[in-house]
């Protein structure tokens, strides 16, 4: 496991659905570029921080069908083909094993 951070960071939340697959990755409310909360990476690493998230939202999203991803980046607006520092895609829906 990473060591914890003070480093800055923002993420951005998109959802896959099964319904619309071929719609791809859209954003999931909000500002596309959110900052990872200040005091969030105190005790942990970003990668730590972004599991706990995606597996809480996850949860608030029990009705829906297809996939979650989260990307997180070092600068508050990335530019187009910018790669995250971190990034980790979950399935949605019953039945699929918690991460």
């Amino acid at each position: 496991m990473k060591k914890p951070c003070r480093q800055p960071y923002w993420y951005r939340l998109r959802i896959r659905t099964a319904a619309e697959p071929w719609a791809g990755w859209k954003g999931l409310g909000g500002p596309e570029f959110r900052q990872v909360p200040h005091g969030a990476l105190r005790d942990s690493s970003l990668e730590a921080w972004a599991t706990a998230f995606l597996q809480e939202a996850r949860s608030e999203l029990d009705d829906l069908r297809g996939d979650l991803l989260i990307e997180c980046y070092d600068r508050p607006a990335p530019g187009v083909g910018t790669e995250p520092v971190h990034s980790a895609q979950v399935p949605l829906g019953p039945g699929q094993p918690l991460i």
